[in-house]
């Protein structure tokens, strides 16, 4: 029998910062981002509380990890159902779906807007969101209408995320209410909105329209 000790085997680093944030998904959850202890999480996690910090550098570098993380999943089934959708007004309707349809399937989540993470964190995630929109928004007006400029599409698309957040934050306070008829309501906001957007860019000289 050999006396040497048995190598303990090393985690890839995904595996590693995928446990840890797990752990702190569950900690985070259950007692909030202030009262939550980085030990806690890391013996949840089965990893040491250094590497918590050299991986995520503070305990609000995770809370926000945490939140993206949740956050890009949702944008990644919402972009996965858009490539299916050719370019045409019927791209915004599936993202308001789709988007709606995971604040339901995570109703109660405490990452769903946000939660408390740091407001850089949040600032950066509402931008990503926004590309997301315009994304959405790309091709997605009615036959024959003008498509928005880079710059309108960029105000469209930040508009909507405020839009979305709100109605969201409305909704998830009221689950007595149908999801149909929130989808609904942000078609409505966002029709609006590009209306209103089509229409002032319509009224302006075409010299100023040019780039």
């Amino acid at each position: 029998m050999s006396g040497t000790a048995p190598t303990r085997k090393r985690l890839p680093r995904a595996e590693r910062e995928a446990r840890m944030l797990d752990a702190a998904d569950r900690v985070f959850g259950e007692k909030g981002f202030q009262a939550a202890p980085m030990e806690e999480i890391a013996e949840a996690s089965g990893i040491t509380k250094a590497l918590l910090y050299q991986y995520f550098g503070s305990k609000e570098g995770l809370y926000a990890a945490c939140v993206e993380r949740g956050r890009a999943e949702m944008f990644a089934d919402i972009e996965a159902a858009l490539a299916a959708v050719a370019p045409g007004p019927q791209r915004l309707r599936v993202f308001a779906e789709r988007y709606f349809d995971n604040l339901e399937a995570h109703r109660g989540s405490w990452w769903l807007l946000y939660g408390e993470a740091p407001a850089a964190a949040v600032n950066a995630m509402r931008e990503r969101n926004a590309e997301a929109i315009a994304r959405a928004l790309g091709g997605g007006l009615a036959p024959g209408v003008r498509p928005p400029d880079a710059d309108e599409l960029a105000v469209l698309a930040h508009a909507l995320v405020g839009a979305g957040e709100q109605l969201g934050r409305w909704w998830i306070a009221r689950p007595e209410v149908a999801k149909s008829a929130v989808v609904e309501h942000f078609l409505t906001i966002a029709g609006g909105a590009i209306g209103a957007v089509v229409s002032a860019a319509g009224r302006r000289p075409q010299r100023a329209r040019r780039r």
